[in-house]
């Protein structure tokens, strides 16, 4: 009888022993959400979106900063990655922890911006710097024709070779072509109102040991709910920073 209640209790508790493990293999994910700026409606989305791979995947966990503060140096040694989603402004992150960010990716760990988080920190260059560009202006949202500039990278795979999308589409202070990988261009000819030639809008690079993606991409809610190319960009470049995900990452 006691073997028996013993074996009954073992059978109970593997599984959740088992859950417990793969939980904690799991890699940690900080999404910070903060908008000092202008404040994007699709930043619940953007969230949904990303916890949405996270129980897919089952590799990794998303953990939302709604507060750029609460940024701690304990969370970055305990996490694999930090996304800015939707983030604009001056956000309020001192400087040891500033530091401490740029540390964590030089170190091995990635950093992720979507959309907006390329106008965060104009007054922090070198945030800019290691994202790969900051943003400068953009026209109208509208549709434009986009062109994948390189297939063979995870995030854009899955993608047409060129799609129309309605978005705002970002030009930049500097060309992220001097530090970074582009994967994705807007064709300015397709574009109202734009008089640059280049404009890259995804691209990934590496600082350090550390991997980077960016796309500026996703100012509507509704894409991030069901534009399935916006969606697949993000997954694929997601997984790449993680190392779930080989692909090229040279400069453009």
């Amino acid at each position: 009888m006691v073997l028996a209640v013993a074996a009954l209790v073992a059978a109970v508790a593997m599984p959740l022993l088992a859950g417990s493990d793969a939980r904690a293999r799991q890699a940690r994910v900080l999404v910070i959400t903060e908008a000092r700026g202008y404040k994007h409606a699709s930043i619940p989305d953007q969230v949904r979106f990303l916890r949405t791979l996270g129980r897919r995947s089952r590799r990794f966990d998303i953990v939302h900063l709604r507060r750029a503060s609460d940024l701690t140096e304990t969370q970055l040694a305990d996490s694999k990655a930090v996304v800015f989603a939707g983030t604009t402004g001056e956000l309020a992150i001192d400087d040891e922890i500033r530091q401490a960010l740029i540390d964590f990716v030089k170190d091995g760990g990635a950093l992720i911006g979507l959309h907006s988080a390329a106008n965060t920190f104009d007054r922090w260059p070198r945030f800019q710097r290691v994202l790969g560009a900051g943003f400068r202006r953009h026209p109208p949202a509208q549709v434009g024709r986009l062109v994948v500039a390189d297939r063979r990278h995870p995030s854009t795979r899955r993608l047409p070779r060129a799609f129309r999308a309605r978005d705002e589409f970002y030009e930049f202070k500097t060309s992220p072509r001097r530090r970074a990988h582009v994967l994705l261009r807007a064709d300015p000819a397709s574009i109202s109102g734009e008089t640059r030639r280049d404009l890259p809008l995804a691209w990934c690079r590496r600082e350090g040991r550390g991997r980077v993606f960016y796309s500026a991409l996703g100012h509507f809610a509704s894409a991030w709910r069901s534009d399935r190319r916006l969606r697949r960009l993000v997954d694929g470049g997601l997984r790449w920073t993680l190392g779930l995900a080989g692909g090229p990452c040279g400069r453009s």
